[in-house]
């Protein structure tokens, strides 16, 4: 089974960090990329309507990847081939923007959700404690709970850009910098965006774009409902 993909659409990742480097300056020069089962991860193709294009072999595992993975990098700024030119090159910068701020907003969602879990779980544990015969029942509504926050958590980790920290468990002031953070990308993008010539990618773009900024403005207001019942609740 292989797919194509092309600069504007979110592309799979490496599990290495440096091929994710590589692929990512493959797809803001305007490559393609060919995601392919196996050793051979995939290929990455400057314009694969050309009789010969420049096309590079992105391998899953292997010895001195790192350095191979480097070497990559020049062949893909050495590409003479015209596809990194102009629109396609933007349209690639601004997707990329998107995909960082859409993966930034990700992680304050997730942060969110593990913050709610930790609560519930201690709501639980202290509920047990007087719960008398009901005990037993709560605590173990308390550990699935507190399950379900680690889980969250692992996914806000694993979705974060290369780059972007988080302690663990992570603090209000973080999350509310993943969201200005993803702003930041979202507005970077729509000025790539509103450079472009019109066309389908162009306004699929600008839908991604009002998903993200809609998104950022649901976890905002949502980390102020959460403040303000745990204002309540203090009092």
């Amino acid at each position: 089974m292989s797919r194509w993909y092309q600069p504007h659409e979110q592309w799979p990742k490496h599990s290495k960090p440096w091929w994710r480097e590589t692929i990512q300056e493959a797809r803001s020069a305007g490559w393609r990329l060919k995601r392919l089962d196996g050793h051979t991860w995939g290929h990455l193709v400057c314009d694969p309507s050309l009789d010969e294009p420049c096309k590079i072999p992105i391998f899953s595992t292997g010895a001195a990847g790192e350095s191979a993975a480097r070497n990559k990098r020049l062949l893909i700024k050495r590409c003479r081939h015209g596809v990194a030119a102009g629109a396609t090159q933007t349209l690639a910068r601004a997707a990329a923007l998107l995909d960082q701020a859409e993966r930034l907003l990700q992680a304050a969602a997730h942060c969110l959700e593990a913050a709610d879990k930790q609560d519930e779980f201690d709501d639980l544990v202290n509920a047990a404690l007087s719960a008398g015969a009901e005990a037993e029942r709560r605590l173990s509504e308390a550990e699935a709970s507190e399950a379900d926050g680690d889980r969250l958590l692992a996914q806000a980790f694993a979705v974060l850009p290369d780059g972007s920290t988080l302690d663990c468990p992570p603090s209000e002031p973080q999350i509310k910098v993943l969201i200005a953070d993803a702003g930041a990308r979202a507005e970077e993008a729509e000025r790539l965006i509103d450079d472009m010539p019109g066309g389908q990618d162009q306004d699929a773009l600008r839908g991604r774009l009002l998903q993200v900024r809609q998104s950022a403005d649901d976890l905002s207001v949502r980390m102020a409902q959460s403040r303000s019942a745990s204002g309540s609740s203090a009092r």
